[in-house]
């Protein structure tokens, strides 16, 4: 009887957490191409921020994997920025704007959270699928590099952060490539096993935003 409680209970937190999700989506595609834009752009870390929380509470069975995957992407996603900011080994020349936030040694503090929740959702989507697990890493691989691809057009236009030239070199997805198979590696070493039905909402709202963005800015 208490299962079956728990199981509606949670069936009404993923329905909200859908339609937050879309709504919070909608808003920000609205708001970033209203005349307000530069206040939404703001926003862009309470978005955030948000949205960690409401996937976390759709996650279930949190555990000590979970908590560790999730330490390892944040700082591995920091560390990897700082050094390509640093460098431009990694990415190429690049540089942030103000969109982000708050920064340490010129890096947005949230990018780690970024980078945690795109391989977060990728991972437990491509867990769900009934193939081998190395298979499972690529596809969860070229998923962030086609994320980042939508991703980068909108963030050079809202200021998230710069290229020089005004150029996304192809070092950058090669980059993301390599970086996104570390953390879906981890992901599965770990045995993080994540069972999340506002993944997928979740993972196409993001879709959404940035496709809408990439073609109303053009």
């Amino acid at each position: 009887m208490l299962r079956h409680y728990y199981l509606r209970f949670s069936s009404l937190i993923t329905a909200y957490s859908i339609w937050i999700v879309v709504l919070l989506h909608t808003i920000g595609v609205i708001g970033m191409l209203s005349p307000f834009q530069e206040y939404f752009r703001l926003l862009t870390p309470f978005n955030l921020l948000m949205s960690a929380g409401i996937l976390w509470a759709n996650h279930r069975e949190r555990n000590l994997q979970l908590l560790w995957y999730s330490i390892f992407v944040f700082v591995l996603g920091f560390l990897v920025e700082l050094a390509g900011v640093r460098t431009g080994i990694i990415f190429g020349s690049y540089g942030y704007g103000a969109t982000l936030g708050p920064k340490l040694f010129n890096v947005p503090i949230i990018i780690g959270l970024n980078w945690l929740l795109v391989m977060y959702c990728i991972a437990t989507l491509t867990d769900s699928l009934k193939i081998p697990t190395p298979l499972k890493i690529i596809a969860g691989t070229m998923l962030a590099v086609s994320v980042d691809w939508l991703i980068e057009p909108v963030a050079m236009h809202f200021d998230f952060w710069t290229w020089k030239e005004g150029i996304v070199p192809l070092q950058n997805y090669a980059g993301w490539f390599f970086t996104s198979m570390v953390m879906q590696t981890a992901y599965h070493l770990l045995k993080v096993k994540a069972e999340n039905k506002l993944a997928l909402p979740f993972y196409f709202a993001q879709l959404f935003f940035f496709l809408i963005l990439n073609i109303a800015i053009r």
